[in-house]
């Protein structure tokens, strides 16, 4: 696989897109605004994780990229092979969280289910 320079800016595009879209959302403004009314400082954080496959190549075409076309993807956090990207996360387990009564309540003040038995 051949990183091309326009597929390097549709990339930086595609992370661009993401971020303008999530900070243009007025909901979530309205919910940080909402955090900050009730006295807290609020960071958001999140990290997105892009899979790229060749859809017509082999697998073994990955291996083709160059060191600094690999660097950048990983600067953009983006994972070649997209059959071993999925691999990767079927196999890790779901992170357990340790919540306190206090939480639970919260969350289902939210109507977020706490466990799938609920």
């Amino acid at each position: 696989m051949q990183l091309d320079d326009h597929l390097k800016n549709l990339l930086r595009e595609l992370g661009h897109a993401i971020n303008d879209t999530v900070s243009d959302s007025d909901r979530i403004t309205g919910a940080i605004a909402g955090v900050r009314a009730h006295g807290y400082d609020i960071v958001l954080k999140l990290d997105a994780t892009i899979g790229l496959a060749k859809r017509d190549a082999a697998g073994a075409e990955a291996a083709k990229l160059t060191t600094q076309d690999r660097r950048f993807l990983e600067s953009l956090r983006i994972q070649v092979d997209q059959e071993s990207f999925l691999e990767e996360h079927d196999r890790r387990p779901a992170p357990r969280l340790a919540m306190t009564p206090q939480d639970v309540r919260f969350l289902k003040s939210l109507r977020i289910a706490t466990d799938d038995t609920e």
